[in-house]
This record gives C-alpha cells, sequence and structure tokens, in this order.
C-alpha cells in the first residue's frame, strides 16, 4: 500500500453481492491531504479528502465471488453485464430505437 497519513489494518465487510459471507479486506482509512500553493503575497492552504481504500484479500465463502469481482465492486468498476443486457432488451420491445455497446 500507498504511504501516508490514516489507520489501516485488516478487518471484515459483508460481501456485496449475497450480504452474508464476511470477507477479509485491508482497509485503509481516508483522510485531509493538504496542499500549499506560493505567491509573491503569500502562501495558501487548501485541502481535499483523500477516500477510504481497500483491498480484498479472499474470495467470498458464501456465494464463491472472486476477489476480484468483489474489488471492483469496492473501487465502483463492476457493471453487471446480464442486467445491462436485460434493461436493452427491454427497451428494444418497447420499440426505442438503441445503439448500446458494453
Amino acid at each position: 500500500m500507498e504511504g501516508g497519513l490514516g489507520r489501516k489494518g485488516e478487518t471484515f465487510l459483508e460481501c456485496p453481492f449475497c450480504k452474508k459471507g464476511q470477507v477479509r479486506v485491508f482497509h485503509k482509512e481516508g483522510y485531509l491531504q493538504p496542499k500549499v500553493s506560493r505567491i509573491s503575497a503569500g502562501s495558501k492552504v487548501t485541502y481535499h479528502r483523500v477516500p477510504d481504500k481497500y483491498r480484498v484479500l479472499e474470495d467470498c465463502p458464501k456465494c464463491g465471488r472472486t476477489k476480484k469481482d468483489i474489488q471492483q465492486v469496492f473501487d465502483g468498476k463492476y457493471v453487471d453485464t446480464a442486467r445491462m443486457k436485460k434493461r436493452v432488451e427491454h427497451l428494444k420491445r418497447q420499440g426505442i430505437p438503441t445503439r448500446l455497446t458494453f
């Protein structure tokens, strides 16, 4: 993991798919990071929030989802292709012209 401020450590979170299994993750707490800008008239400090980071360490013991899928959910990159296909089929049945690719 990256260096920096904030608390870090292993913890257990519920599986985002089945909501029953406990998945072991490495959690790095978010923090405020200062940025300093300087000009001839002086300096100014602004703060921005660094979000929490999760690294999944194991698969779900209940539903069997891989740690890669669970990691994508925590990163916000997971796309449920089966759900998307259902939506496209529903739009086509309604007669709405669609040109969707995924």
